[in-house]
């Protein structure tokens, strides 16, 4: 599945002002994939054909990313955005949900699962940003307010690009997987919201957590390409260690995009994970007017 037709199947649901696109496939009980900088949904592209045989998939873009609102008016921190999940998953009826999280997603993933406890069944973090191992360099730079005004949007593309395809995969990404992970960043406008999203990235926000990782109740499954550079598995071995009953899959000959490198692992992991006994739920299933296709 190329990008376009990745994006042609979401959905744009309104939060007050706001408005989330998300891609919801499938049927089953809830999964919900958070992807991370400087990503957005199609990141689950590949999974997602699998996944949605047995789950109901939903896949959303977080605030300031994809095809999400963009527009300069709001807080993106990570904080924000578990608010703005557990907003998104009450208007499409969504009682509580499988929820996996990569990278700054984790980091969502995480407040969604201390905060909102509720909105939470099972929790699986995938080369998940947490403690103080973030934000790193690359997104410290691009977070600099300067870049919006001195860099082109072609300019940052290819930066990003570089950078990514270099020391973000194991081997060479499939075919129009590095552009369509990139391409709602590639106009102006999508350039700026990039800025804004990393220039948001706050270690605070996963500190703070550290004290109430002890106390999660709920089933979780850390799930890390060991090769990482950019989330170096010792994060993923402190995560196991510090939530209770979590167990660690490490992923071998797998970079930071785990799930593009080795994706029969990762699917391996996932569906033995989701197999499991699931906590009593409230079955949800609200149908919510939506908008089909790209917004813009």
């Amino acid at each position: 599945m190329n990008w376009r037709d990745y994006q042609a199947r979401q959905r744009v649901v309104e939060l007050g002002h706001r408005f989330i696109s998300y891609v919801d496939e499938g049927r089953g009980a809830p999964l919900v994939l958070l992807h991370g900088i400087p990503t957005w949904g199609f990141l689950w592209s590949g999974l997602l054909s699998a996944l949605s045989m047995t789950h109901r998939v939903l896949i959303p873009d977080l605030l300031g990313y994809g095809y999400s609102d963009r527009r300069d008016d709001f807080d993106r921190s990570i904080a924000r955005q578990a608010e703005a999940l557990d907003a998104w998953m009450d208007r499409l009826g969504v009682m509580d949900a499988t929820v996996v999280g990569h990278d700054i997603g984790g980091g969502v993933a995480q407040h969604l699962a201390v905060r909102f406890p509720r909105r939470v069944s099972r929790l699986c973090l995938m080369n998940s940003i947490c403690f103080d191992s973030w934000p790193i360099e690359l997104m410290m730079q691009l977070g600099h307010p300067g870049v919006a005004r001195r860099l082109s949007a072609r300019a940052v593309q290819r930066a990003l690009r570089m950078a990514l395809k270099r020391t973000g995969f194991a081997t060479a990404p499939p075919d129009g997987v590095l552009d369509g992970l990139l391409a709602p960043y590639a106009t102006e406008v999508g350039k700026t919201s990039l800025v804004r999203n990393a220039a948001a990235l706050n270690t605070n926000q996963t500190q703070e957590l550290v004290p109430r990782l002890g106390h999660m109740a709920v089933p979780t499954r850390v799930v890390w390409g060991v090769d990482d550079v950019f989330q170096p598995v010792k994060w993923g071995e402190r995560l196991a260690w510090e939530i209770p009953g979590a167990k660690l899959v490490r992923v071998a000959n797998a970079k930071h995009f785990v799930m593009w490198d080795q994706p029969h692992a990762v699917m391996t992991a996932l569906f033995e994970f989701l197999e499991r006994e699931e906590r009593p739920r409230l079955e949800g299933g609200l149908d919510v007017p939506s908008v089909q296709g790209p917004l813009i």
